[in-house]
């Protein structure tokens, strides 16, 4: 036998023991599948930076994309209320730290991960990043805050936490805003139940811009101070409610 036959002899007999050792393994595992370990710790600025070899944008499409398909990877889609929303939290705010201008994280935390259904506790983390990303409301992104009160008043209940943020909202030096987000407060103070101080609030907005608003808005404005913070027989006594119809 010539040594170059030798050679093929071995280099067959490896390539066999190779295809078999594969298909052993496979009949072995092929029932296994990749465990999810739910939302992984966010990296620190510095690690996300070094990812992207340096550049903020790359690095928050990058983690944006990261956040969009966590769960439903690898043929399995996870409920929302499986998720860790703590640590989702912690990715929300590192996107804002990486891009604070940029929308795409907020409407995929308020408008995505914010329909959770039956666990309205974990939406804490997405009220606090929305309150962050909204900043000073400029240009649309007042919006957001909006949408953390939202979520507080009518998915958690918690109108302690919506109230305040109403609040936020209203003081917004955002000129462009429509008038309901300066009543939103009264709203809230109006289903508490706290008719006096919703009446003052909404007496105090028409005070100080009436002037600046539509004559449709002020309309509106008086029907909901009558017909819905004042009853009927309070709204009759009252000089406000006289002629606005």
């Amino acid at each position: 036998m010539t040594p170059r036959t030798k050679t093929l002899i071995t280099l067959s007999l490896v390539l066999a023991l190779t295809v078999f050792a594969n298909i052993g393994l496979w009949l072995d595992a092929r029932f296994e599948k990749v465990k999810w370990l739910n939302i992984p710790p966010a990296p620190d600025i510095s690690t996300a930076l070094i990812a992207s070899l340096g550049d903020p944008q790359l690095a928050y499409r990058m983690n944006g994309l990261t956040i969009q398909n966590m769960g439903d990877t690898g043929g399995r889609v996870i409920n929302l209320r499986d998720y860790d929303y703590n640590a989702l939290g912690q990715w929300f705010m590192l996107q804002h730290r990486l891009d604070p201008v940029s929308g795409f994280t907020p409407f995929l935390a308020g408008y995505f991960f914010g329909a959770i259904k039956g666990h309205p506790e974990k939406l804490y983390p997405v009220i606090d990043y929305l309150e962050v990303a909204a900043g000073d409301g400029a240009g649309q992104k007042w919006r957001f805050l909006s949408h953390a009160a939202f979520l507080a008043r009518f998915k958690l209940k918690d109108t302690d936490r919506a109230l305040d943020l109403a609040y936020k909202l209203a003081a917004l030096k955002n000129p462009d805003m429509p008038s309901w987000t300066r009543q939103y407060p009264v709203f809230i103070l109006n289903a508490r139940g706290e008719k006096e101080a919703a009446y003052q609030t909404m007496v105090n907005l028409l005070k100080s811009s009436a002037q600046s608003l539509h004559p449709n808005e002020v309309n509106a404005t008086l029907a909901y101070l009558c017909e819905q913070i004042l009853s009927e027989q309070e709204a009759k006594a009252d000089p406000l409610c006289k002629d606005y119809k």
